[in-house]
C-alpha cells in the first residue's frame, strides 16, 4: 500500500457499501491504521448534517471536506472555510432551472441540516433517506436567495440526465468560473469559482500542516476528479468514469482491497 499519513474518502459509491453504511470490516481496517499513525478524513458533497453519522461511526477527529468543497468543516461542525455560490449567479442558474422537469434545490449554510426545494416528490425523498435530513418545500427558490443574508452555499438538481447536460453546459458558457459537476448520474450540483474537493483538499492540509504527497484520496465520481489530482496517491474505484480511473494511481474494487497490505486485489494503473 501507499505510504500516507492521511486517508480522504468520498463517501457515496466509495467508502459506504448498497445500503449507505461503512462496512465493519473497513471500520476496523481504518481503526488498526489509525493506530499506525494514519489517519482518516472524509471529502463529500454531502452537507455536514448528512456526514455526522460517519464521523461518529469512524470516530475521527480532523477536519472533514462537504458540499463538495465548498466548505472545510471540523468533526463537530464548525466551518473552517466556506466559499459561497455568488447570489447574482444563484439567482440566474435557478431560473434556467425552472424550466427543466428537475427537481432544483439548495442549501443556504453549511450548518444547515435541511434543504429547500422547490418541490416535493420521488427526487426529495431520495436525499431524504440518503442524506438523513428534511427539506422544505418554498414557492421560489430565486426569492430566497434575493432575501438571504448571505450568497447561498450549494444548487442541486435532480432529473433527466441530458436536460441537466443543458443546464451545465449553458452555465459553464455563461458563468465559466462557476463549479458545475454530477455529484450522481441524475444530479448535477452548482458551487462557487473554483469551488472543488481538490481545492478544499488544499485547505485541509494548511489547516493539518500537511503537504499533499502524504494524502491518499478514494473517489468514484467525476466531482472526485480534482481530489485526486491533488493527493500524492489517487485511487478509483473499478465503477468509476474511465476519465476518473485513467487519472488515478490505483483502481480498486473497494476500499477494504487496497486497505489490506496482502491483498492482490488492486491493480497499479499504467
Amino acid at each position: 500500500m501507499c505510504r500516507a499519513e492521511l486517508l480522504v474518502f468520498d463517501l457515496d459509491g466509495t467508502l459506504l457499501d448498497a445500503d449507505h453504511s461503512v462496512p465493519e470490516s473497513v471500520r476496523a481496517q481504518l481503526a488498526e491504521l489509525r493506530e499506525m499513525g494514519i489517519e482518516t478524513t472524509l471529502a463529500t458533497g454531502r452537507p455536514f448534517a448528512s456526514a455526522r453519522k460517519y464521523v461518529q461511526q469512524l470516530d475521527l477527529t480532523l477536519p472533514l471536506i462537504v458540499f463538495n468543497g465548498a466548505a472545510v468543516v471540523t468533526a463537530e461542525g464548525f466551518p473552517l472555510s466556506t466559499r459561497r455560490l455568488p447570489r447574482t449567479a444563484a439567482i440566474d442558474i435557478l431560473k434556467i432551472l425552472s424550466t427543466t422537469s428537475a427537481m432544483n434545490s439548495l442549501y443556504l449554510e453549511p450548518a444547515d441540516g435541511c434543504f429547500l426545494t422547490d418541490r416535493a416528490g420521488s427526487a426529495t425523498d431520495h436525499i431524504q433517506e440518503k442524506d438523513g435530513v428534511g427539506y422544505r418545500v418554498v414557492r421560489s427558490l430565486p426569492e430566497v436567495v434575493q432575501a438571504a443574508e448571505a450568497d447561498p452555499v450549494k444548487v442541486f438538481s435532480i432529473g433527466d440526465r441530458s436536460e441537466l447536460e443543458e443546464v451545465q453546459q449553458a452555465v459553464r458558457k455563461e458563468y465559466p468560473d462557476i463549479s458545475c459537476v454530477f455529484s450522481e448520474h441524475d444530479m448535477l450540483e452548482l458551487l462557487g469559482p473554483s469551488v472543488n474537493k481538490g481545492t478544499a483538499l488544499g485547505i485541509l492540509c494548511e489547516e493539518l500542516g500537511l503537504t499533499r504527497e502524504v494524502v491518499c484520496a478514494f473517489g468514484d465520481n467525476m466531482n472526485d476528479f480534482e481530489l485526486l489530482k491533488q493527493a500524492g496517491t489517487a485511487v478509483a474505484m473499478a465503477s468509476a468514469p474511465m476519465a476518473l480511473r485513467d487519472a488515478a494511481d490505483y483502481v480498486v474494487k473497494h476500499v477494504g482491497l487496497f486497505l489490506d497490505d496482502s491483498s492482490c486485489g488492486w491493480r497499479k494503473n499504467d
